[in-house]
């Protein structure tokens, strides 16, 4: 089943749910708009003259986070905005680890993980890449129970997500399995995935496969499910969020519509 709102012409940069309300960041735009899950309804909408070109929005433990291109932000229940971290480098996009603890920040070339402590700023690690990871253009990332899942690029032609795991016994970083490789639409193949996102019993990933305007489900070893392609004409999928206590993916497109998809696993 699918439910459908917005398809007001601006792309959906970000999209988080929390309590009842889904947040919503457009492409340019400097403030986050809170949207009630029933109705669509506009609850309000977050500013604040310290945002600099919002990318993408996540919840982790309960709080709300909001990366630009220099800070990540953290936003409490009265909407006032803290900065979390400063940033060394322009990210694109950002994740929750399944234990909500943790942040894992994406630019084109490294992935950052920022450790929530009770006092002072997080704690930041660089997760480290498999060899052939090593020259490709990241889009998004998502923390899973075994090891990490990439979305990414390699020199602009391999569309591929793959799972990558620490080996104790060979103290690397390895890929160990990988869904894509050259583009296209049919089986085992994705044209530029943009986005992930985790459905945390079965370990099922989410794939915006943006080109193609669908989204590719995969199981845990990334083996491909099912696909969802019943979207909107000239709809591309930009930003994934699934709500584990619905059921429900929620979807938002290049062209500001936002679906949602129930599951009855």
């Amino acid at each position: 089943m699918s439910s459908s709102s917005g398809g007001n012409g601006i792309e959906v940069r970000g999209l988080a749910y929390l309590d009842g309300n889904i947040y919503i960041i457009q492409g340019g735009s400097k403030s986050i708009g809170v949207y009630r899950t029933e109705d669509n309804y506009l609850v309000k909408e977050i500013r604040s003259d310290r945002f600099d070109r919002l990318l993408d929005i996540v919840v982790c433990n309960s709080i709300l986070y909001g990366l630009d291109q220099s800070y990540i932000w953290q936003i409490d229940n009265n909407s006032n905005v803290s900065e979390y971290v400063s940033l060394s480098q322009v990210s694109a996009t950002m994740s929750a680890s399944v234990r909500e603890t943790r942040l894992l920040v994406t630019s084109s070339r490294i992935l950052s993980k920022y450790t929530y402590r009770p006092i002072g700023k997080p704690a930041m690690s660089k997760i480290r890449l498999p060899e052939g990871l090593m020259t490709a253009t990241l889009w998004h990332a998502q923390e899973i129970a075994d090891g990490h899942v990439i979305a990414h690029v390699e020199t602009g032609k391999f569309h591929r997500v793959s799972k990558i795991e620490e080996s104790e016994s060979k103290r690397a970083i390895l890929e160990v399995c990988a869904y894509g490789n050259e583009a296209g639409n049919g089986n085992g193949q994705l044209s530029n995935p943009v986005y992930l996102a985790l459905e945390p019993e079965h370990g099922h990933i989410f794939v915006a496969d943006h080109d193609n305007q669908r989204v590719v489900v995969l199981d845990r070893n990334l083996s491909r499910v099912m696909l969802i392609s019943a979207l909107p004409t000239g709809s591309y999928p930009n930003r994934l969020c699934y709500v584990d206590e619905r059921k429900e993916l929620f979807v938002g497109m290049s062209n500001g519509y936002i679906i949602g998809y129930k599951f009855t696993w």
